[in-house]
């Protein structure tokens, strides 16, 4: 990504904080960092931001009150990065719109490929609801995938892991990757269950798009 996305990172851990500002200078990420709610609703104030990582448990006010206090002037994706791991708080704020939610300990390297994947769909999304490639055309709000113009059905599943190559073109993503960003990390998913999905888009297209990286994965390779 580019220099001038701007992240903003809320979490009162100063190792986490520090561990994590690190890691997003180090792709080139411009980054401010506050500990309390307020001084990041001040910052969003000041700064125009691309993505928002928020901590839960923050001293000043929780993650579901900041959101709620940022609702009616701020539509900027947020990933939530958090202990707290049962379904009814994930459900809960997937209900007020958040983009994903991150459950620590957490691989600061998932953490990294799912801020690309957000930005990388947003930035599709702003400039067109249809992504093309060689005879294939994804529409990305509606789920659907055309190939010469015809219709192909695919589940949710696969399309979202066709798309995760799509939006990251020349990325290699292993089958843990995948079943991170596609199933999250609570569920255990065998890394096979990948094989089947890709096995099953061949089978759909005709178009011979995904390459298979020997030993590491699965990869389409980027258009120049």
């Amino acid at each position: 990504m580019s220099d001038r996305t701007s992240i903003l990172l809320i979490e009162d851990n100063d190792t986490i904080r520090k561990s994590i500002s690190y890691s997003l200078k180090k792709e080139n990420y411009q980054i401010g960092t506050f500990s309390t709610a307020e001084e990041g609703i001040k910052s969003l104030s000041e700064i125009k931001y691309d993505l928002i990582l928020l901590d839960l448990m923050l001293p000043d006010m929780s993650g579901e009150q900041f959101l709620d206090e940022i609702s009616d002037f701020c539509e900027i994706p947020v990933i939530v990065i958090s202990a707290i791991s049962d379904e009814y708080t994930q459900i809960n704020l997937y209900n007020k719109k958040i983009d994903d939610y991150v459950v620590k300990p957490f691989s600061t390297n998932i953490l990294l490929l799912k801020i690309e994947a957000i930005l990388r769909r947003i930035a599709v999304e702003d400039q067109q609801v249809a992504l093309n490639y060689d005879s294939l055309t994804i529409e990305i709000d509606n789920y659907i995938l055309y190939e010469d113009n015809k219709q192909i059905d695919l589940t949710s599943r696969e399309f979202e892991i066709l798309q995760s190559m799509l939006l990251n073109q020349g990325k290699v993503f292993t089958r843990e990757e995948l079943i991170t960003v596609h199933w999250g990390y609570d569920e255990f998913i065998d890394p096979r269950t990948i094989d089947v999905h890709i096995k099953n888009i061949r089978k759909k297209i005709q178009t011979d798009v995904i390459q298979t990286v020997k030993g590491v994965g699965y990869r389409i390779e980027k258009k120049r």
